[in-house]
């Protein structure tokens, strides 16, 4: 069993990640907890149920609830729901929830966790890939609101988070994909490990076979951006937003027919395309990237968009300022954040995606 120690100022936890994980997790159960909600994504709970009974503490529990978790779901009234079985069944604030599942889950979760009386512990146990090496990393945690992404939410560290690649393989192809559009966003931000990255999607993509090693490597680049800015305050954190503006933009105007990774992947393509038009790197940038990860196909909600929905929704990003949309982009030397660009610079990148896309057979 590896482990990875996120430091941040409000407080430090293990990231523990092999398939002997579940043997160790009483171990890191805190004395001082009374009850222990178990909240489990209905797929998993269908699908895993022989990785389930190997936590010991999930099969001893009465308290297990199974959410659908989905995007339009990702909503205030599932939240209220699981408040309300934890109000029902007498939780206190020496409480756990224990979150089984994708970062949809997670993020619900770990929301619900931070409002009951006013905090109560949660741990998270991620079962796909997005989860593993992103979002179960970091303490963001919010629900979508008015039909926009996470534009509810709060900054609330886990106790642990228990990483079990064995999930993966039960992951529908489509749940592969986009876990490897965060893998991807690493690759940007990390260019000494472009190659590594490029080489683990390609062999992720047709067997699902997700290496502790690729894990530990994208939550030690998480873990040392989130040490040093926990909650953007610096604009450090930010870089992990890579591709996120448009992806939430798209996201969102698709009805959330595209998958988040999807969305990333698409979003980086239109980043890199921004930061050409400003001269900021080669054309033979985008070329590249392109052709190193075009086994990626995009979905066929993508081509249906309505680009000023998508527009719309970008004006609502959190990251944005003074009415101008920010994006975060790649430079040459770095990655540039808060860049902000008028709204016919996103329609007119829109257009350029389409035709290297066309040009590319990524479709």
């Amino acid at each position: 069993m590896n482990k990875i120690q996120i430091k941040t100022k409000t407080k430090n936890y293990y990231v523990f990640i092999g398939k002997d994980v579940f043997e160790s997790f009483e171990d890191f159960i805190p004395e001082s907890v009374s009850k222990i909600l178990f909240l489990i994504d209905r797929n998993v709970n269908e699908k895993c149920s022989v990785l389930l009974k190997k936590i010991k503490l999930l099969n001893k529990s009465k308290y297990n609830l199974v959410i659908h978790s989905s995007e339009k779901k990702k909503n205030l009234i599932t939240t209220q729901h699981i408040l309300k079985y934890l109000i029902e069944n007498n939780f206190d604030r020496r409480s756990l929830i224990v979150s089984i599942g994708g970062g949809l889950l997670g993020d619900i979760a770990g929301f619900s966790a931070s409002i009951y009386m006013r905090g109560i512990k949660h741990i998270q146990i991620p079962t796909t890939i997005l989860s593993a090496v992103d979002s179960s990393i970091g303490g963001k945690t919010g629900v979508n609101f008015y039909g926009i992404k996470n534009i509810i939410g709060t900054f609330y560290q886990p106790e642990s988070v228990f990483i079990n690649p064995a999930f993966f393989y039960s992951l529908p192809k489509i749940e592969v994909i986009s876990g490897l559009g965060e893998l991807i966003k690493y690759a940007i931000i990390n260019p000494k490990l472009y190659d590594f990255y490029k080489n683990e999607t390609t062999k992720i993509f047709f067997t699902k076979e997700v290496s502790d090693e690729v894990i530990l490597k994208s939550i030690k680049i998480k873990a040392d951006i989130v040490k040093e800015d926990e909650k953007e305050e610096k604009g450090i954190r930010k870089i992990l937003n890579l591709g996120h503006t448009f992806a939430h933009g798209i996201e969102s105007a698709s009805n959330f027919k595209l998958k988040h990774g999807e969305a990333v992947f698409i979003g980086i393509i239109l980043a890199l395309i921004v930061s050409r038009k400003f001269n900021l790197i080669e054309e033979e940038r985008i070329l590249n990237f392109i052709n190193d990860f075009r086994f990626i196909t995009v979905n066929k909600s993508f081509a249906n968009l309505d680009i000023s929905k998508v527009v719309d929704f970008m004006r609502s990003d959190k990251k944005n300022l003074n009415g101008k949309i920010n994006l975060v982009i790649p430079s040459k030397e770095k990655i540039l954040i808060d860049f902000p660009v008028e709204e016919k610079v996103i329609y007119n990148v829109f257009e350029e995606l389409s035709k290297y896309l066309k040009k590319y057979a990524i479709q």
